[in-house]
């Protein structure tokens, strides 16, 4: 071997050395956060850098062919410059995705869920208050910006050029050739490996239905879920539907991310909720009060609204109220603001229904624009006289929701959903956002109700408004949701009305409420039997429940309805800290008392959640070591 073919292959060495530390450099920081920070498992980190090598793989075949078109040396690195910018905004892509999904939804953000927000970018940008002029001049510089960097890097140190002086044209075209044919098996068997149970982000990306079975933020070992579903499945099959039942309309209205302290129907100091107060003061409003979520986001909220269970309990296909009702003849109509199809398969959730319609099903409006709902709406015939269940999703008050020009404003305000300062300013901004948001709502709320009047459907209707989960507007550091267990942030509305010739409905003493015994308080108003799987209890009668659970994420709590005052207790089981706030008092969560609670109390808290613990994300690992560790003898 010659001298400067040695030279050639050391300089090779080199360039090649320097061209994939540099390539694998921004994985390698995304890891870092995607473990360190979003709490990814440590098994991601392999099989996404493995992931990333056959890329680099695939991505070296392409310029080598590159190289060997008959063309200038300068436009082959243009080129090449060109396809390196692309595959860096496809990984930046992917890590922002993940990262914010992690954020937003508990959850690596799926291709699908993506798809429908690219595809009405205007409009999601003017939710988030974002100019779209000035994401485009960001997002085209950075662009340019990259390839430029590329393309002078390449100029220097590129590798190809050393590599052509020591491989023949043909030899060239059989390794790239050969590179390509490899890397198109690893990817035609990339759906098969199950590397989304291992957090890797682009399987999760692709791939969201396979992945852990759990609910955003909280997992579910299999075998668990197994069970959980037989359970369900039995408890389906056995129901024998009530003989005298009354079967009025159900009308179901699940607003987004409302929380019950920003109603004015509840005492909130602006006023929010105009027409739930006109059908107060016109005797339609039964009662008005507030629930305890089960967790703080939409996919084990809406999961424990539907089917009474607790997030731990939670099976992939529930016996639902849906299921319940169809059971008695009612005809079951979703009517979804949002994007409920592509939102890690939370449509399936519902079972069989009669009819299904959400944002993704039409192309007229924003996704997250309640209007859709009323233009749906219009579709509909006239009741018929049979019994029918509606079910309303409204996303006004949500950050993504979008604002009407002509809802008033309390004050100047813009979307929080990338808020993180913690000034009275920014909190005032989202506060007056927020509430805009909730009057939007109270107005949609009220031109549905009209809607379904003239439809006949209000002749013999229950009308049932709640929130999925609470939202955070500053408090503690915090906006939006799925990322605390505060009040804000788990207490929403429970509102009823009753039309025409339903029951009214009438709650029996009692220190506090789950979101779980909505469903069962409904099927008591119309006198048909409660599924004995379902956890709730029918708020009509006094019940002997003595907790009430909760769990997001790592955080695992309950509320004491039966100690000598309304203790609300959890535990963050990464950290092991303990929190105990006196709920009967006026300082509610402002002052931490475990320290003040006897430690009998404590063990008995302690064990119940233990008994909880099923449903924790999996880097937790069913609780860290100090998590469980009995407190002190008093």
């Amino acid at each position: 071997m010659s001298r400067k073919h040695i030279e050639y292959g050391l300089s090779l060495s080199c360039r090649l050395s320097a061209a994939i530390t540099l390539f694998f450099a921004p994985p390698l920081l995304f890891l870092f956060a995607y473990i360190q920070f979003a709490h990814a498992p440590e098994s991601a980190l392999a099989v996404h850098l493995y992931v990333i090598a056959w890329i680099a793989v695939a991505m070296a075949a392409v310029r080598l062919l590159i190289s060997l078109l008959p063309v200038s040396a300068a436009l082959r690195q243009i080129l090449a410059a060109v396809m390196i910018s692309f595959a860096f905004w496809g990984l930046f892509s992917l890590y922002a995705g993940a990262l914010i999904g992690v954020k937003f939804w508990g959850r690596v953000a799926s291709v699908q869920l993506i798809s429908t927000y690219v595809s009405q970018t205007p409009a999601t940008l003017k939710a988030l208050d974002i100019n779209p002029y000035l994401i485009l001049g960001v997002v085209a510089s950075l662009f340019i910006l990259c390839a430029v960097t590329a393309y002078f890097y390449l100029r220097k140190y590129d590798w190809i050029p050393v590599f052509r002086r020591l491989a023949s044209p043909a030899l060239v075209a059989v390794i790239a050739f050969s590179l390509l044919c490899i890397f198109s098996m690893h990817a035609a068997s990339f759906d098969s490996l199950g590397w989304e149970r291992k957090g890797e982000p682009l399987s999760l990306a692709l791939f969201a239905d396979n992945a852990e079975v759990g609910a955003q933020s909280n997992h579910m070992g299999l075998m668990r879920m197994n069970e959980l579903q037989r359970k369900q499945d039995a408890a389906r099959d056995s129901y024998v539907p009530s003989i005298n039942a009354h079967k009025s309309n159900i009308i179901l209205i699940v607003v987004d991310a409302l929380r019950a302290d920003h109603l004015s129907l509840l005492g909130y100091n602006v006023r929010t909720t105009p027409n739930l107060e006109r059908f107060k003061s016109q005797g339609s409003l039964q009662m008005a009060t507030t629930a305890v979520a089960v967790c703080n986001e939409s996919f084990c909220g809406l999961r424990g609204l539907a089917a009474s269970q607790s997030v731990v309990n939670q099976a992939e296909h529930p016996f639902t109220l849906h299921e319940t009702l169809k059971k008695y003849g009612y005809r079951v109509e979703l009517m979804l603001s949002g994007d409920h199809t592509n939102f890690y398969g939370l449509s399936n959730m519902y079972g069989k229904v009669d009819g299904y319609f959400d944002g993704a099903a039409q192309t007229k409006r924003y996704v997250n624009d309640d209007r859709l709902l009323l233009d749906h709406l219009e579709e509909q015939k006239e009741w018929d006289g049979n019994p029918v269940m509606i079910q309303f999703h409204l996303m006004s008050a949500h950050p993504l929701g979008l604002r009407f020009d002509e809802t008033p404003e309390f004050g100047p305000g813009k979307s929080y959903a990338l808020e993180h300062e913690t000034t009275p300013a920014a909190v005032q901004s989202a506060v007056n956002y927020y509430d805009r948001g909730v009057l939007q709502s109270d107005a949609i709320i009220a031109e549905l109700l009209s809607k379904l009047a003239s439809l006949g459907y209000l002749d013999d209707a229950l009308v049932v408004i709640t929130g999925d989960h609470g939202e955070s507007l500053g408090e503690h550091g915090l906006y939006t949701h799925s990322q605390s267990v505060w009040e804000e942030s788990l207490r929403v509305p429970f509102v009823v009305l009753s039309f025409g010739k339903a029951e009214t409905v009438s709650l029996a003493p009692s220190k506090d409420i789950s979101q779980i015994d909505i469903a069962p308080t409904l099927l008591h108003a119309l006198r048909m039997k409660i599924p004995e799987i379902w956890q709730g209890a029918a708020l009509q009668e006094p019940n002997n429940r003595r907790y009430i659970d909760f769990q997001q994420a790592q955080y695992l709590g309950l509320i004491d309805t039966r100690a000598d005052a309304l203790y609300k207790h959890w535990i963050d089981t990464r950290s092991g800290q303990r929190y105990t706030f006196n709920l009967s008092s006026k300082d509610q969560e402002k002052t931490d008392v475990t320290g003040q609670v006897a430690a009998k109390l404590q063990r008995q808290w302690r064990e119940h959640l233990i008994q909880q613990s099923a449903a924790l994300p999996l880097d937790v690992k069913r609780g860290c070591a100090s998590c469980w560790d009995a407190p002190q003898a008093d």
